[in-house]
Protein backbone atom coordinates (compact mmCIF):
# COMPACT_ATOMS: atom_id res chain seq x y z
CA UNK A 1 0.00 0.00 0.00
CA UNK A 2 1.33 3.42 -0.94
CA UNK A 3 1.45 6.10 1.74
CA UNK A 4 1.89 9.68 0.59
CA UNK A 5 2.08 12.89 2.62
CA UNK A 6 2.50 16.37 1.14
CA UNK A 7 3.57 19.18 3.46
CA UNK A 8 3.67 22.94 2.84
CA UNK A 9 5.95 24.15 5.64
CA UNK A 10 4.73 27.74 5.21
CA UNK A 11 1.37 26.82 6.73
CA UNK A 12 2.60 25.20 9.96
CA UNK A 13 2.68 27.26 13.19
CA UNK A 14 5.92 27.88 15.10
CA UNK A 15 6.31 27.17 18.81
CA UNK A 16 9.06 28.36 21.17
CA UNK A 17 10.26 25.70 23.57
CA UNK A 18 13.25 24.27 25.41
CA UNK A 19 14.59 20.85 26.32
CA UNK A 20 17.24 20.22 28.98
CA UNK A 21 17.96 23.97 28.96
CA UNK A 22 18.36 24.19 25.17
CA UNK A 23 16.10 26.83 23.60
CA UNK A 24 14.61 26.53 20.12
CA UNK A 25 11.67 27.22 17.84
CA UNK A 26 9.87 24.27 16.26
CA UNK A 27 7.28 23.40 13.63
CA UNK A 28 5.55 20.02 13.76
CA UNK A 29 5.19 19.26 10.06
CA UNK A 30 4.08 15.64 10.47
CA UNK A 31 3.07 14.30 13.87
CA UNK A 32 3.18 10.57 13.17
CA UNK A 33 -0.04 10.18 15.16
CA UNK A 34 -1.47 7.89 12.47
CA UNK A 35 1.57 5.59 12.62
CA UNK A 36 3.14 7.33 9.63
CA UNK A 37 6.19 9.60 9.39
CA UNK A 38 7.21 12.28 11.88
CA UNK A 39 8.81 15.49 10.58
CA UNK A 40 9.98 18.49 12.59
CA UNK A 41 11.62 21.78 11.66
CA UNK A 42 13.93 23.30 14.27
CA UNK A 43 15.69 26.61 14.71
CA UNK A 44 18.04 26.26 17.68
CA UNK A 45 19.37 29.30 19.48
CA UNK A 46 23.17 29.41 19.41
CA UNK A 47 24.26 26.79 21.93
CA UNK A 48 27.69 25.29 22.74
CA UNK A 49 26.29 21.94 23.89
CA UNK A 50 23.03 20.33 22.83
CA UNK A 51 22.91 17.27 25.09
CA UNK A 52 23.77 13.78 23.85
CA UNK A 53 20.65 11.78 23.01
CA UNK A 54 19.16 9.19 20.70
CA UNK A 55 15.88 8.45 18.94
CA UNK A 56 14.20 5.06 18.80
CA UNK A 57 13.85 5.12 15.03
CA UNK A 58 16.14 5.93 12.13
CA UNK A 59 16.59 9.62 11.34
CA UNK A 60 17.74 12.09 8.73
CA UNK A 61 18.70 15.57 9.85
CA UNK A 62 18.84 18.00 6.93
CA UNK A 63 20.77 21.14 7.87
CA UNK A 64 19.22 24.04 5.95
CA UNK A 65 21.23 26.93 7.42
CA UNK A 66 23.85 27.63 10.05
CA UNK A 67 26.33 25.14 11.47
CA UNK A 68 26.55 22.08 13.73
CA UNK A 69 29.74 20.87 15.42
CA UNK A 70 29.88 17.27 16.59
CA UNK A 71 32.38 15.98 19.19
CA UNK A 72 35.64 14.10 18.81
CA UNK A 73 36.18 15.25 15.24
CA UNK A 74 33.09 13.48 13.90
CA UNK A 75 32.12 16.36 11.66
CA UNK A 76 31.72 20.10 11.30
CA UNK A 77 28.57 20.63 9.28
CA UNK A 78 27.52 23.76 7.43
CA UNK A 79 24.39 24.02 5.32
CA UNK A 80 23.59 22.24 3.15
CA UNK A 81 24.41 19.03 5.02
CA UNK A 82 22.92 15.75 6.23
CA UNK A 83 23.32 13.74 9.40
CA UNK A 84 21.89 10.20 9.53
CA UNK A 85 21.52 7.68 12.35
CA UNK A 86 19.97 4.23 12.62
CA UNK A 87 17.49 3.57 15.44
CA UNK A 88 18.90 3.75 18.98
CA UNK A 89 22.20 5.28 17.85
CA UNK A 90 23.30 8.08 20.22
CA UNK A 91 24.98 11.26 19.03
CA UNK A 92 26.14 14.54 20.56
CA UNK A 93 26.59 16.63 22.45
CA UNK A 94 26.88 19.06 19.55
CA UNK A 95 27.07 22.83 19.15
CA UNK A 96 24.80 24.91 16.92
CA UNK A 97 25.46 28.39 15.58
CA UNK A 98 25.09 30.83 12.71
CA UNK A 99 21.32 30.93 12.36
CA UNK A 100 20.81 27.18 12.70
CA UNK A 101 17.82 25.58 10.97
CA UNK A 102 17.20 21.93 10.22
CA UNK A 103 14.59 19.35 9.36
CA UNK A 104 14.43 16.25 11.57
CA UNK A 105 12.86 13.46 9.54
CA UNK A 106 11.69 10.09 10.88
CA UNK A 107 9.85 7.25 9.09
CA UNK A 108 7.64 7.04 12.22
CA UNK A 109 7.68 8.60 15.69
CA UNK A 110 10.93 7.92 17.54
CA UNK A 111 10.76 9.98 20.72
CA UNK A 112 13.91 11.36 22.31
CA UNK A 113 15.95 10.02 25.21
CA UNK A 114 18.95 11.67 26.88
CA UNK A 115 22.08 9.58 27.29
CA UNK A 116 22.12 10.45 30.98
CA UNK A 117 19.40 7.79 31.20
CA UNK A 118 21.18 4.61 32.32
CA UNK A 119 18.52 2.31 30.88
CA UNK A 120 18.95 4.01 27.49
CA UNK A 121 22.65 3.17 27.52
CA UNK A 122 21.77 -0.53 27.79
CA UNK A 123 19.55 -0.21 24.69
CA UNK A 124 22.15 1.36 22.36
CA UNK A 125 22.25 -0.19 18.89
CA UNK A 126 25.93 -1.13 18.86
CA UNK A 127 25.83 -2.08 15.17
CA UNK A 128 23.95 1.03 14.15
CA UNK A 129 25.20 3.39 11.47
CA UNK A 130 25.95 7.09 11.77
CA UNK A 131 26.81 9.19 8.73
CA UNK A 132 27.32 12.90 8.10
CA UNK A 133 28.22 14.83 4.95
CA UNK A 134 28.35 18.34 3.52
CA UNK A 135 26.81 18.85 0.10
CA UNK A 136 29.75 20.99 -1.02
CA UNK A 137 32.11 18.06 -0.50
CA UNK A 138 30.76 16.46 -3.68
CA UNK A 139 30.61 17.84 -7.21
CA UNK A 140 27.54 18.24 -9.37
CA UNK A 141 27.21 15.50 -11.99
CA UNK A 142 25.08 15.64 -15.15
CA UNK A 143 22.01 13.42 -15.33
CA UNK A 144 22.23 11.38 -18.54
CA UNK A 145 19.43 12.22 -20.94
CA UNK A 146 18.19 15.18 -18.87
CA UNK A 147 19.54 18.42 -20.32
CA UNK A 148 20.60 21.08 -17.78
CA UNK A 149 19.80 18.72 -14.87
CA UNK A 150 22.47 17.73 -12.34
CA UNK A 151 22.76 15.77 -9.10
CA UNK A 152 24.95 15.38 -6.05
CA UNK A 153 25.19 12.11 -4.11
CA UNK A 154 25.54 12.81 -0.38
CA UNK A 155 25.78 9.16 0.71
CA UNK A 156 27.79 6.41 -1.00
CA UNK A 157 25.88 4.17 -3.41
CA UNK A 158 25.08 0.88 -1.71
CA UNK A 159 25.41 2.28 1.81
CA UNK A 160 21.79 1.44 2.63
CA UNK A 161 19.94 4.68 3.31
CA UNK A 162 20.47 7.12 0.47
CA UNK A 163 20.69 10.89 0.02
CA UNK A 164 20.76 12.61 -3.36
CA UNK A 165 20.26 16.28 -4.29
CA UNK A 166 18.89 16.99 -7.78
CA UNK A 167 18.70 20.35 -9.57
CA UNK A 168 16.51 20.70 -12.67
CA UNK A 169 15.09 23.52 -14.82
CA UNK A 170 11.40 24.39 -15.11
CA UNK A 171 9.09 21.58 -16.16
CA UNK A 172 11.52 18.83 -15.26
CA UNK A 173 9.99 15.51 -14.21
CA UNK A 174 12.02 14.00 -11.36
CA UNK A 175 11.40 10.27 -10.96
CA UNK A 176 12.95 7.97 -8.37
CA UNK A 177 12.83 4.22 -7.69
CA UNK A 178 10.33 2.74 -5.26
CA UNK A 179 10.90 3.49 -1.57
CA UNK A 180 9.43 0.55 0.39
CA UNK A 181 10.85 1.87 3.68
CA UNK A 182 10.02 5.53 2.99
CA UNK A 183 11.56 8.60 1.35
CA UNK A 184 11.42 12.35 2.00
CA UNK A 185 11.58 14.58 -1.09
CA UNK A 186 12.45 18.04 0.24
CA UNK A 187 12.34 21.24 -1.83
CA UNK A 188 15.54 23.22 -1.21
CA UNK A 189 15.17 25.92 -3.87
CA UNK A 190 12.42 26.93 -6.28
CA UNK A 191 9.19 24.97 -6.27
CA UNK A 192 7.70 21.68 -7.36
CA UNK A 193 4.24 20.34 -8.14
CA UNK A 194 3.09 17.38 -6.03
CA UNK A 195 -0.27 16.00 -7.16
CA UNK A 196 -1.35 19.42 -8.42
CA UNK A 197 -0.08 21.33 -5.36
CA UNK A 198 2.73 23.89 -5.71
CA UNK A 199 5.19 23.46 -2.85
CA UNK A 200 8.13 25.75 -2.09
CA UNK A 201 11.16 25.28 0.16
CA UNK A 202 11.34 23.64 2.61
CA UNK A 203 8.10 21.80 1.87
CA UNK A 204 8.24 18.13 0.97
CA UNK A 205 6.56 14.93 -0.05
CA UNK A 206 6.94 11.69 1.90
CA UNK A 207 6.28 8.45 0.02
CA UNK A 208 6.40 4.80 1.06
CA UNK A 209 5.50 2.16 -1.50
CA UNK A 210 6.68 -0.99 -3.24
CA UNK A 211 6.01 0.80 -6.55
CA UNK A 212 7.59 4.04 -7.81
CA UNK A 213 5.69 7.20 -6.91
CA UNK A 214 4.48 9.67 -9.51
CA UNK A 215 7.37 11.93 -10.64
CA UNK A 216 7.41 15.40 -9.15
CA UNK A 217 7.51 18.30 -11.63
CA UNK A 218 9.66 21.40 -11.12
CA UNK A 219 8.00 24.82 -11.12
CA UNK A 220 8.46 27.87 -13.33
CA UNK A 221 11.86 28.74 -11.85
CA UNK A 222 13.07 25.15 -11.67
CA UNK A 223 13.94 23.47 -8.38
CA UNK A 224 16.58 21.83 -6.24
CA UNK A 225 15.29 18.81 -4.31
CA UNK A 226 16.83 16.48 -1.72
CA UNK A 227 15.75 12.83 -1.92
CA UNK A 228 16.34 11.13 1.45
CA UNK A 229 15.57 7.42 1.35
CA UNK A 230 15.40 5.04 4.31
CA UNK A 231 16.36 1.36 4.19
CA UNK A 232 15.14 -1.58 6.28
CA UNK A 233 16.36 -0.04 9.55
CA UNK A 234 13.27 2.17 9.31
CA UNK A 235 11.24 -0.92 10.29
CA UNK A 236 13.23 -1.39 13.51
CA UNK A 237 12.79 0.20 16.93
CA UNK A 238 10.09 2.82 17.33
CA UNK A 239 7.65 3.65 20.10
CA UNK A 240 6.36 0.31 21.38
CA UNK A 241 4.27 1.72 24.21
CA UNK A 242 6.34 0.21 26.99
CA UNK A 243 9.56 0.71 28.93
CA UNK A 244 12.06 3.12 27.44
CA UNK A 245 9.71 3.93 24.57
CA UNK A 246 7.22 5.48 26.98
CA UNK A 247 9.92 7.77 28.40
CA UNK A 248 11.11 8.69 24.90
CA UNK A 249 7.59 9.56 23.76
CA UNK A 250 6.89 11.63 26.87
CA UNK A 251 10.19 13.53 26.51
CA UNK A 252 9.42 14.41 22.88
CA UNK A 253 5.89 15.51 23.77
CA UNK A 254 7.26 17.85 26.47
CA UNK A 255 9.77 19.32 24.04
CA UNK A 256 7.45 20.04 21.12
Amino acid sequence: MQRTYIVDAANAPWKRSESEGVAFACQVLLSGDDGGPEALRFRFDDCPSVYAHMHLTSQFQLLLSGAMDFPRGVKHLEALAIHYTDHNVPYGPFAVSGGHEMLVLHPRPGGIIAMTNLDARRKINLRGRLFAALANDTDWQPIPGAEHSVYRRLMPAGYGPDAVVVKAPAGGALAMPAAPFGRYEVVLEGSVVFDGRHIEAPGFRYVSSEAPAEPLVTGEQGACVAFLTFDRDAAEGGLTGEGLAVEAAEAMARAI
